[in-house]
């Protein structure tokens, strides 16, 4: 297998948070020399588009897709209001929906938690490293992908 172009897709809404888990995930993509592209989205909620755009078949370029894999960053911290249930749910099903129809090895790096100190702990590449474990669970699904003739 060739080295796999990925495409992080990071949600920005908590820039501190979103440092770490770009940290970790770029930092486990360069164990495997993969190229990687970074774009930007404000919130969790526009991940599933973003991702849709990326994968689908309506682009002007090459016949094949430009990545092997994408990985998707991004944080909700539960407020005062049921917002942040509806945000998660919909992000969460969202990206899922977008890999399944598209065929799209996809980590999911969208950490919902109830609070702060949670969310950095399980950012941070030192600790949780859930930017790193996402990108190795995409890297693992291009495998699959392959190994499967897809």
């Amino acid at each position: 297998m060739a080295t796999p172009h990925i495409l992080i897709i990071e949600a920005r809404f908590y820039d501190d948070n979103a440092d770490l888990l770009l940290e970790g995930a770029k930092k486990a993509l360069k164990k495997t020399k993969a190229k990687v592209d970074v774009i930007t989205v404000p919130g969790i909620l526009e991940l599933p588009a973003a991702l849709a755009y990326a994968f689908s078949k309506g682009r002007k370029s090459a016949k094949k897709p430009r990545y092997a894999g994408a990985v998707v960053l991004g944080c909700a911290v539960k407020g005062e209001t049921d917002h942040y249930e509806h945000v998660c749910r919909e992000s969460m099903s969202g990206v899922q929906q977008v890999a399944l129809e598209l065929k799209v090895p996809v980590g999911n790096g969208i950490l919902t938690c109830p609070t702060w100190d949670l969310a950095q702990n399980r950012a941070d590449p030192a600790e949780g490293d859930a930017g790193g474990r996402a990108a190795r669970a995409c890297l693992r699904l291009i495998e699959l992908k392959h190994r499967f003739g897809l």
